[in-house]
């Protein structure tokens, strides 16, 4: 039986709000309490860029996988057990006896949060009105900032008053108490007894070039994301000697700032057909709010910071949006569409941080700073060549979304 497109399910779309939030707390709450860890198992930045990679390649290869089970058991059941896996192995590191424990247990929960993203995207835009599907995506986004805000300068504080062991282990619980919001505030979804999986129509999706495109434009959007966001603090204490709170209230500032343009950029997308120019301007300014850093202090720091994060809340927006929209296969493949770009760029992820963390070492920060926004410059230039940019009815959202 379909969704009625007139109404707004209320207390599934907060069900989805509240998991997306603590889902940023677990994403960014090691780089907030790393220099803590540091501190007890002797690292340096090398041990967060180790960290980090796992993460970002576990939440990178089974985007894909999430996508198909989600065509096969529903989004609804796939964005529960990815829940559940992630704020299990986010608690579960908070009794970690070394690095090496740590950077298993940071995969399993990118692995986890993989089976989550796209089919919750799903779900909020079938969960809101026809024609405010942008708007559910910049919603939903904007969570992410806020939740990401949270754990990066919630939990330094948190951490400086209870340890960075148990600080890890409630946010942990906090997520496996939104898979049971999910459980109980979340539809059943309305699946097709006959439904199978054609392997020419997932063919057709993994090959296409407009939606490889888009995911190397979200890449590039991703590089000044994963570094800012997760090495800025340690950077900030490193640079000027500041506590692990004030580090984190201004690493936070690139979470933050995402608030402000996530919805508002939902809103552009749904009355714009020019996604490519949309991408390339908000590329743009990711690179040049990584270079900027390259100055060393904190004003640099936190302009970095901001338009950073002004970029992510808008870049991300787009691209899933447009990823979405792109599917021409009906709505079980909605989420391998928009998993499938979001894998290769996730995955992509995982290379950031290694190298921002080896020239750092080598060469010195300013250097990793003007090394990544030159990856992320020539990485946002193919979208400028794209041959799909422009939506045939930009007012009108994709029928596919209708089940």
């Amino acid at each position: 039986m379909g969704l009625n497109k007139n109404t707004i399910n209320h207390a599934a779309i907060t069900s989805l709000i509240l998991g997306r939030i603590v889902y940023a707390i677990n994403w960014l709450n090691m780089a907030a309490v790393f220099s803590l860890i540091t501190s007890e198992f002797q690292q340096d930045v090398s041990g967060l860029g180790l960290v980090t990679a796992t993460f970002y390649i576990g939440i990178g290869v089974f985007q894909v996988p999430g996508g198909i089970l989600a065509a096969k058991i529903g989004p609804r059941q796939t964005v529960i057990y990815g829940t559940m896996i992630a704020s299990l192995s986010a608690l579960l590191t908070g009794f970690a006896g070394n690095l090496a424990q740590i950077a298993v247990l940071r995969f399993l929960v990118g692995a986890g949060m993989a089976l989550v993203f796209a089919p919750a995207v799903v779900l909020v835009t079938r969960f809101l009105r026809k024609g405010s599907e942008g708007l559910g995506v910049g919603i939903y986004n904007a969570a992410f900032s806020l939740g990401g805000a949270i754990g990066l300068l919630g939990w330094a504080v948190l951490a400086g008053g209870v340890g960075w062991r148990n600080s890890l282990i409630i946010s942990g619980s906090l997520g496996l108490g939104t898979a049971v919001l999910l459980v109980f505030l979340a539809p059943n979804d309305s699946l097709r007894s006959d439904f199978k999986i054609d392997p020419s129509r997932l063919k057709l999706i993994l090959s296409d070039k407009w939606l490889i495109t888009l995911s190397i434009a979200l890449l590039s959007i991703g590089v000044g994301t994963t570094v800012v966001s997760n090495f800025m603090a340690y950077y900030i204490e490193n640079m000027s000697h500041v506590g692990v709170g004030e580090a984190g209230a201004i690493a936070s500032l690139a979470v933050a700032s995402a608030l402000v343009t996530a919805p508002f950029s939902g809103r552009v997308y749904d009355r714009v057909g020019d996604v490519k120019w949309l991408l390339f301007a908000t590329g743009a300014v990711m690179v040049f709010g990584v270079g900027i850093a390259f100055i060393g202090t904190l004003y640099s720091a936190i302009i970095s910071c901001v338009l950073v994060g002004l970029a992510s809340g808008a870049g991300f927006t787009f691209g899933f949006a447009a990823a979405r929209e792109a599917n021409i296969f009906g709505p079980e493949y909605e989420t391998l569409a928009v998993g499938w770009v979001n894998g290769i760029a996730l995955f992509g992820d995982f290379v950031p941080p290694l190298l921002f963390s080896y020239i750092a070492i080598g060469f010195g920060y300013g250097s990793a700073w003007l090394a990544l926004a030159l990856l992320a410059f020539v990485l946002i230039l193919p979208i400028l060549f794209s041959k799909t940019s422009t939506r045939q009815n930009p007012q009108q959202s994709s029928t596919f979304s209708q089940i």
